[in-house]
């Protein structure tokens, strides 16, 4: 069903952001304003508001063992911040759950995220992957918005328990990200000073350091301030470019950062930051605070003014409340009988080509596109994706789609759904062209003005205004 003109001008939705990290968990739940663009042709909805109406406590995230989240523990507690926040399941119009650092290598990472998210509303995405999450914090920090502010350049350095996560911001954009597997959890004691728990990064710095680390044996103060030092020392050297160590290039989970100069200004959050910025003082017999002391007499290094973000060891969760959503435009056409939200798809981005592609080249460019990742058509849903190669006129609209379903032979023959994503204002034509011009009985979802990648995954929910606009979650899904 489609709507041409929509009438709503704007709508409110709750939205709940989820962090579960290293060292601690916590939940956001944020109000978001959705309104028409008056700027914009097409009746675009865009989100214009973020208010933050409830902050959970910060939990310790529970184990069970060394490599397994204890999912009824952590179930359990944020139970109880719903029930605190006085917010039901069904209040919950979007989110995302987002599972950090060393706990994404965790043996039931994947199973502990997808169980929390379904449980946690309708609409609310599963996602990992340290580029996803620098992105994240950098808007909850406030680093974009800062960004946009100033009309320079911020770099954010979000380091939690496991990982330290990098966006560089300009003009109110992330511009690159990266990822370094220094945080303040890597190794942890009990209160007499006895290793209670080390994670691989620890102990594979503990031999560059010559140090013979253990559970259950004992590490002295200057151990621990030893190895903060030389994790300093390599999150320094990735964020000025500086790759020459081989502990730095075996530490760094992502692709090196491209953007190291010309930075304005540079800010910290994650829970390390709050030690960095001295905001309290609390310890949990991890490298934390010597993580912190140790960076702290490093920002010198960094030719770039030291600034403090509006949120430190919340960045994360409010980044995936508030910044994960995005809306698709209004001339959508989505099949009445299509079952929400649909979850994990991957973007698959056929290479069309320029002009005017005949029906066979537009099958060929999909059948392509799936055979670069080795999907097997039929086998899978996946989401077709045109960045801008799909034309508005009618003889043009009635050959694309012809392409399409002459490409998806073995979907149509299963009456599978047909979804596709166009960047530009064209979701409603396709679909009525391609309901018009071939006999197909599948249903279609085609919606527009949504831009996404090769390589990202999509969840596409419900319609939030007038059977018209969905909101839908691009996201990495990467676990270990």
């Amino acid at each position: 069903m489609t709507r041409l003109f929509v009438k709503t001008n704007k709508k409110w939705l709750t939205s709940v952001g989820i962090d579960i990290g290293s060292s601690t968990s916590h939940i956001v739940f944020s109000k978001l304003l959705l309104e028409k663009d008056p700027a914009s042709s097409t009746e675009k909805f865009r989100v214009t508001e973020r208010e933050i109406t409830y902050s959970g406590p910060i939990h310790l995230t529970p184990f069970s063992d060394p490599e397994t989240v204890d999912l009824e523990k952590l179930t359990d507690i944020l139970a109880v911040d719903y029930e605190s926040a006085g917010i039901n399941t069904y209040d919950i119009d979007t989110g995302a759950v987002i599972i950090t650092g060393e706990t994404a290598k965790k043996q039931n990472a994947e199973t502990i995220v997808e169980e929390i998210a379904g449980e946690a509303g309708a609409f609310v995405a599963a996602t990992a992957g340290p580029n996803f999450e620098s992105v994240l914090a950098a808007h909850g920090s406030g680093a974009v918005s800062r960004s946009e502010v100033i009309e320079g350049t911020v770099m954010n350095v979000d380091i939690g328990g496991g990982s330290s996560n990098i966006a560089v911001c300009r003009n109110g954009r992330v511009v690159d990200t990266a990822a370094i597997n220094v945080g303040g959890r890597l190794l942890a004691t009990d209160s007499s000073g006895f290793i209670a728990r080390l994670e691989d990064t620890g102990k594979e710095l503990g031999k560059h350091l010559g140090l013979e680390l253990e559970l259950s044996k004992r590490i002295s103060e200057d151990h621990k301030m030893t190895m903060a030092n030389e994790l300093a020392d390599t999150l320094f050297d990735c964020l000025t470019g500086r790759l020459e160590k081989p502990l730095t290039q075996q530490l760094l989970m992502t692709e090196a950062l491209e953007v190291t100069t010309g930075i304005d200004e540079v800010s910290f959050s994650g829970g390390v930051a709050e030690y960095i910025y001295d905001i309290h003082d609390k310890t949990y017999n991890d490298l934390g605070t010597y993580l912190g002391t140790a960076i702290k007499k490093r920002v010198s290094q960094l030719a770039a003014n030291f600034t403090k973000p509006t949120q430190t060891i919340r960045a994360t969760v409010i980044g995936a409340g508030q910044a994960s959503l995005e809306v698709s435009g209004s001339s959508t056409f989505l099949s009445a009988d299509i079952e929400y939200p649909i979850r994990n798809l991957p973007i698959v981005v056929p290479q069309i080509p320029s002009g005017y592609p005949t029906e066979k080249q537009i099958a060929a460019a999909i059948t392509d596109s799936l055979a670069r990742f080795d999907i097997e058509e039929g086998k899978q849903q996946v989401a077709l994706a045109f960045n801008g190669t799909v034309k508005p006129s009618y003889d043009h609209l009635a050959t694309f789609s012809k392409g399409v379903v002459s490409a998806l032979e073995k979907t149509v023959e299963k009456r599978d759904p047909i979804l596709m994503i166009f960047s530009n204002d064209v979701g409603n034509s396709v679909g009525n062209v391609m309901k018009r011009e071939t006999d197909i009985e599948n249903q279609i979802l085609s919606i527009d003005e949504i831009s996404v990648q090769e390589g990202d995954f999509i969840d596409i929910g419900e319609p939030v205004i007038e059977n018209a606009v969905v909101p839908v979650i691009i996201k990495k899904l990467v676990f270990a």
